[in-house]
């Protein structure tokens, strides 16, 4: 039993770093070489989203996952939206990107990602970087996020803000997103990642806490864009609640 179980480990281990190599080898291959479009135009961002489908495709695929959507997305490419998903792994990037392959979208992601080595730096120039702590930053997002959408990109927000920790099914929403989405009158378009967690947890930890990463299908379940119409700042909470208990309708029913 003992050996069996270190076995186990010791695959999850060897799993987890070649998720690292793999992350390290096609962004030096394939990001950076895209990352070249934005130096020569920084409009040219639907350029290097197109590296960015690429780069997540293939990782996925590398790392034994298959995406499975239960509806194929059929948006308006002229329109902006913002996009949302539940938070639970570092796939969840590669996932929205691969699934929403003909949307170009920016995410909103935390500003501490930005000292990883190499992909840091691609990271604080594509995404817009907040910094929880401080109110000058979370500010800073809507300007950011008003020139993007003014560009027709779309915005990818992760309302939880953080991966909760394991036992937690879906961490209490923070509310950029749907801030962002009634003060632009944007629709938004709801993701729940029904396997992420079990496939590929985000830490160690979680494995030690009895997750089980292992090469899988990732279910996917997309939403009709939620109109933000006529909404104000006031409904701003009920829009919030509505997002959030779809996401855990679908998770509860998968």
């Amino acid at each position: 039993m003992k050996v069996v179980k270190f076995l186990k480990y010791f695959f999850w281990t060897l799993y987890n770093i070649w998720f690292y190599i793999l992350v390290t080898v096609l962004t030096i291959l394939v990001l950076c070489p895209g990352f070249i479009f934005l130096v020569v135009n920084k409009r040219a961002y639907k350029h290097f989203y197109f590296f960015g489908v690429m780069w997540s495709r293939l990782i996925l695929f590398f790392m034994g996952f298959y995406p499975i959507i239960n509806q194929k997305l059929d948006l308006d490419t002229e329109k902006s939206y913002v996009f949302v998903g539940n938070h639970v792994s570092m796939i969840d990037v590669m996932l929205m990107v691969s699934v929403a392959s003909k949307y170009p979208m920016v995410f909103v992601g935390k500003k501490e990602l930005e000292k990883i080595p190499i992909f840091g730096y691609l990271y604080r120039k594509t995404c817009v970087l907040v910094d929880r702590s401080s109110p000058e930053s979370r500010k800073a997002v809507f300007n950011s996020t008003r020139e993007k959408l003014n560009n027709g990109t779309n915005i990818c927000f992760f309302p939880e803000g953080t991966v909760p920790s394991p036992e937690i099914e879906l961490g209490e929403f923070k509310q950029g997103a749907f801030s962002i989405a009634i003060e632009h009158q944007i629709p938004i378009i709801v993701f729940t990642f029904l396997d992420n967690k079990k496939r590929f947890p985000w830490s160690f930890g979680n494995l030690l806490a009895g997750s089980k990463g292992m090469p899988g299908a990732l279910r996917v379940i997309t939403h009709e864009p939620i109109s933000t119409k006529n909404l104000a700042m006031k409904d701003m909470k009920d829009l919030s609640d509505k997002v959030r208990n779809i996401m855990l309708k679908d998770l509860r029913e998968a």
